[in-house]
């Protein structure tokens, strides 16, 4: 996705800012409801946005980690939020979309009760071992895992780190035991602790585990290596294309919030995400911006459901 917004902070915006500035003001705080614990990737990117945000603004932006039921609990409770400004949801994969084809009857519809506003970042996953599994590189990995069932933790029973991590796992022609928790944070932890053998993860979650050797990542889940990890293939490389799968962060508003307020949002994250500052900030933790207007956002949040909703009824993945 493009955006024009990415001139420098002190250029070109400062009518923006003080429109921004005085309706947050007029509003006070304003929260974002984060559906993960701190620490994961969708915590990071968002707190490193709204830091950048709240400042344009001069308003505080909250944050509001409600984790829980694959981000239903947090998406709920945002759907339900008065649609004035005050209130918005730190969407991702699982409570925007696949959390559809999981459940039989969601709280909340991520379609009909959320508007889009902005992305905020994207970030492919990676594959990873505990680093005393054994496994040097992914054939090592299938034939451990043939002869072993490994145990596979996520973030959480529908979360992209379960449902990518089920689908690459087909194909390489493996099953294991999922191993779900509430966040990515505590699913490191647990598999560099030795409870877990494998995660798919996002790059945020992951990466420095991963540079500093307290976890074994073999693969990107990308069509290409990531830069800061150069030495790890990616799955197609391995003999595994079309496995693609990337975690992403956006934000979205309670259906009914006037369009005007979504704008302004939406502009206020463009410009800040079209910082060099901001841009260096996300990617030493492995996030790349996502700017784009709110309709480039629908489009995208489109698409993600046209590919991975057939996927979880194909493979047949229920809520654990």
């Amino acid at each position: 996705m493009k955006t024009s917004w990415t001139r420098p902070l002190f250029l070109a915006g400062l009518s923006l800012a003080m429109h921004l500035a005085a309706h947050a003001q007029a509003s006070g705080p304003i929260r974002w409801i984060v559906p993960f614990p701190p620490g994961g990737a969708a915590d990071q990117t968002a707190r490193l946005v709204a830091q950048d945000v709240g400042a344009l603004l001069g308003v505080p932006i909250i944050l509001d980690n409600k984790g829980g039921a694959g981000g239903t609990i947090a998406g709920d409770l945002a759907a339900r939020a008065k649609p004035d400004g005050k209130t918005f949801f730190v969407g991702a994969n699982a409570p925007m979309v696949l959390d559809a084809a999981l459940y039989a009857k969601m709280p909340y519809d991520p379609v009909k009760d959320f508007v889009p506003v902005a992305g905020l970042g994207k970030s492919p996953l990676i594959l990873s071992t505990r680093k005393d599994l054994g496994a040097n590189n992914i054939q090592e990995l299938i034939a451990l895992a043939k002869k072993n069932r490994l145990a596979m933790a996520s973030a959480g029973t529908g979360n992209i780190t379960h449902i990518a991590g089920e689908y690459a796992n087909a194909k390489m022609g493996f099953q294991v035991t999922h191993v779900p928790f509430p966040g990515s944070a505590p699913a490191e932890t647990s598999m560099m602790g030795g409870n877990v053998d494998i995660m798919y993860d996002s790059l945020p979650s992951s990466l420095q585990q991963a540079k500093s050797g307290l976890i074994k990542a073999l693969a990107v889940l990308d069509n290409q290596r990531f830069p800061q990890l150069p030495q790890v293939p990616t799955l197609a490389e391995a003999g595994f294309p079309n496995a693609e799968a990337s975690g992403w962060i956006v934000l979205v508003a309670p259906a009914k919030t006037p369009d005007n307020i979504v704008r302004d949002m939406n502009r206020a994250i463009n410009k800040v995400l079209g910082t060099p500052e901001l841009t260096a900030r996300l990617q030493s933790i492995g996030e790349q911006p996502m700017p784009g207007s709110p309709e480039d956002l629908g489009r995208f949040m489109d698409e993600e459901r046209a590919r991975w909703l057939p996927l979880i009824r194909s493979l047949g993945i229920k809520p654990e």
